[in-house]
């Protein structure tokens, strides 16, 4: 009965450890694409103190298309340090959660570009069913920041308390992913998260792509955003999280811009004349109204440049970056020195 006794307190010690560990030092195991970035940009931090550090936020889009190394801004002190932030299906308040986080988490970059991705726009559900499905990612102090956009906040503290009650079934998946990957199906897997992400965040398209197999993903994709870019609205979820992620910068004293990341041709031609003069509006609010620069993308991609329309492949991406920090972002960070 004693041992029964022991192994129970054990357990429940365990529990306890893991619930703490993963709410304060070990940000990879409760959210491993956060925490695992977290850690690669400190390193970099410290690598190079005397360089401004310049976050990229945004989505998928972001994770494939932006290299921070191809923008071939020089190792030297003053020289601006970009650093990919991007994280995988992400709405516009994943977006300034992201960057609530990362300011509670002490980072203080000179500058943030965030990505504007059309088709997250027009999501028309509720921040509540957007975060359903994660609480075991967050922390106490996301959830503070996710209560105003919350219809019923106590309704997501109670998942997000389950997960902390029984942490090992909560995070069992990652924990297996970093201790023994091998014998997880490939489809439980996560150490992709942190395998294939280099150390500025760049995370490159991980496999060719065969005509057929651009089609498939392509038809895919446009299952997702095809609807919502032909008859785009700007959903006043995602212009509040704009507008306070804004905010949230100017109050931290960190000047923000905005940028499209390119499209391939058959993916352009999803949006009818009315999206476009939406999206325009959308634009123009954020940079004559906001004040924040908007950073076009370039439309001379070819359908090859991209694994279904919207993800960039790597030589894509590094043309992209350089475009990009050429035309846009060495004549900003500058006017903002």
């Amino acid at each position: 009965m004693r041992t029964v006794l022991w192994g129970a307190v054990a357990l429940l010690v365990a529990n306890a450890v893991l619930s703490v560990s993963v709410e304060t030092a070990l940000p990879q195991v409760r959210d491993p694409e956060y925490g695992y970035r977290l850690v690669r940009l400190r390193a970099q931090q410290r690598a190079h103190p005397d360089r401004p550090l310049v976050l990229v936020v945004g989505t998928s889009r972001t994770q494939n298309v932006i290299d921070p190394s191809a923008m071939e801004f020089p190792d030297e002190p003053g020289s601006p340090l970009v650093f990919n932030f991007g994280q995988s299906g992400a709405r516009p308040p994943h977006l300034r959660l992201a960057l609530q986080r990362l300011f509670d988490d002490g980072v203080r970059p000179a500058a943030v570009v965030v990505e504007i991705l059309p088709g997250t726009l027009a999501y028309h559900g509720s921040a509540d069913d957007l975060f359903r499905d994660q609480p075991a990612r967050l922390t106490a102090t996301d959830l503070k920041h996710l209560e105003p956009y919350l219809d019923d906040p106590a309704a997501l503290r109670r998942r997000w308390l389950g997960t902390r009650v029984n942490s090992w079934e909560a995070f069992h998946m990652t924990i297996l992913s970093h201790l023994a990957p091998e014998i997880q199906p490939w489809p439980e897997r996560v150490a992709f998260q942190w395998t294939m992400t280099d150390a500025r965040g760049f995370s490159a398209y991980p496999q060719t792509v065969s005509p057929a197999d651009r089609e498939r993903k392509r038809d895919r994709a446009f299952a997702g955003y095809g609807t919502a870019v032909r008859d785009l609205h700007v959903r006043p979820l995602a212009e509040r999280a704009f507008r306070d992620l804004v905010g949230d910068c100017r109050a931290a004293g960190v000047p923000v811009a905005f940028y499209f990341a390119p499209e391939s041709p058959i993916f352009r031609s999803w949006y009818s004349p009315e999206s476009r003069e939406t999206l325009g509006a959308f634009a123009r609010m954020l940079s004559d109204e906001l004040r924040c620069p908007v950073f076009d993308a370039p439309t001379d991609f070819a359908e090859e440049d991209f694994a279904d329309g919207h993800h960039a492949l790597r030589p894509a991406a590094a043309r992209f970056s350089r475009v990009l920090a050429d035309r846009y972002l060495k004549p900003w960070l500058e006017s903002i020195r």
